[in-house]
């Protein structure tokens, strides 16, 4: 088949899943309603029926589902193939709709209003791709997803009712995807990579205020009645901070432990030593779990970060890529180990000045980053992270 045909194939198959799993919605909510409405239970067992018509059940979760229709094209193209018929884009169209993208329609538009409107958020599509092993395929599937999304949008919005998605994607998959679409720019993009310190504050800030209800009071004044206000003197909460890598999820554990440490030792509010003792054990917990996560998306061995353990604040690329070798990365899969741990803000750049750049610093635009390091990369130095390397240190 061409490419065309292929793609077209594809943003039928997305159509298909995706107003399928509205459709699945839809029972589910009038599953709900059932327990005491004898009509919606009438409404129940129509959908059942259609949706068992075309193999689709609402047992197990969306993998499982998505897997049992994919072995069911499948199956119906190898069974053409066994009878000899020659498989023409209308069969294969036929095959992926199954003639039933009508009756899901109507059931869909009969059992909604438009005073509801329907939300898509999709999620985890782009789990375990590989960071810089993406190819093409993965991008074409997601770039037609949003397309499928967009078609079933329109056709929602002619027929008066309102339909808004929402699909979740890594950086670099995005930017993968921005650079193979022709008309770029054009759908809505939002940003949630944290790069402000203010925003975390806040964050924090609204959790705390959250669980006190003191909501009259600032910022400073809750963090200081249950935090020592310096640590090794530098601002308690800008301590912390320096440790999460920018991630609100680190930042929140973080301040988790230390709360722990205080309440577990007797103090009254949390100490300058509850701190530093958070901080080193977040720090041992991230060079162990962080590995995992830098695994699921490049392949490299999980163990990665413990080939840097006695490392020096400041290090240069060779060292890095000499700890590397030591620990069995293969040869051709050190550059990309390097430039992972850039990305990941593992490491950053050192400037002349004494200061420190990461990742996050450019708004995880890894070109920026790049464009940072000077002459020979080799003889250009880097920093380790705070929030690893009191783990890497000690």
């Amino acid at each position: 088949m061409g490419v065309g045909v292929f793609d077209h194939t594809l943003a039928a198959f997305w159509h298909f899943v995706l107003l399928s799993e509205i459709l699945l919605t839809v029972r589910r909510h009038f599953e709900y309603r059932a327990m005491r409405d004898h009509n919606a239970l009438a409404v129940t067992t129509e959908i059942d029926n259609a949706l068992a018509d075309f193999g689709i059940f609402d047992k197990g979760d969306f993998t499982s589902r998505i897997n049992r229709l994919g072995s069911l094209i499948v199956q119906e193209i190898r069974s053409l193939n066994a009878k000899g018929i020659v498989l023409t884009p209308e069969r294969l169209t036929n095959i992926v709709f199954k003639n039933g993208i009508g009756r899901i329609r109507e059931l869909i538009d009969r059992h909604t209003s438009s005073d509801t409107p329907m939300v898509v958020l999709f999620d985890n599509i782009d789990k375990g791709w590989l960071s810089q092993g993406v190819n093409e395929f993965d991008v074409r599937l997601v770039r037609l997803m949003i397309e499928s999304l967009d078609k079933i949008r329109r056709e929602f919005e002619a027929d008066g009712k309102e339909f808004m998605s929402v699909v979740f994607l890594r950086n670099d998959i995005y930017e993968l995807l921005v650079g193979q679409t022709p008309d770029r720019g054009k759908a809505g993009q939002i940003r949630i990579d944290w790069t402000d310190r203010t925003k975390l504050r806040q964050l924090i800030y609204r959790r705390l205020a959250a669980s006190t209800g003191k909501l009259n009071l600032t910022f400073e004044q809750l963090w200081n009645r249950f935090f020592e206000p310096k640590v090794n003197g530098r601002d308690s909460f800008e301590y912390l901070v320096d440790h999460c890598l920018m991630r609100p999820r680190f930042l929140i554990n973080i301040i988790e432990i230390a709360i722990a440490n205080g309440i577990n030792r007797g103090h009254d509010r949390v100490q300058e030593s509850d701190c530093i003792d958070a901080v080193r054990q977040h720090s041992l917990y991230l060079v162990n779990d962080f590995g995992y996560e830098i695994r699921d998306v490049s392949g490299l061995p999980s163990e990665i970060l413990y080939s840097l353990v006695g490392t020096t604040k400041l290090i240069t690329r060779e060292e890095v890529i000499e700890r590397f070798r030591r620990a069995n990365v293969a040869e051709d899969e050190l550059d990309t180990a390097f430039r992972l741990m850039l990305w990941y803000g593992v490491i950053g750049v050192a400037a002349g000045d004494g200061s420190e750049h990461f990742i996050y610093d450019y708004d995880y635009d890894m070109r920026r980053l790049e464009a940072e390091i000077r002459g020979d990369p080799n003889e250009f130095l880097y920093a380790t992270n705070s929030a690893l390397h009191v783990a890497l240190s000690s």
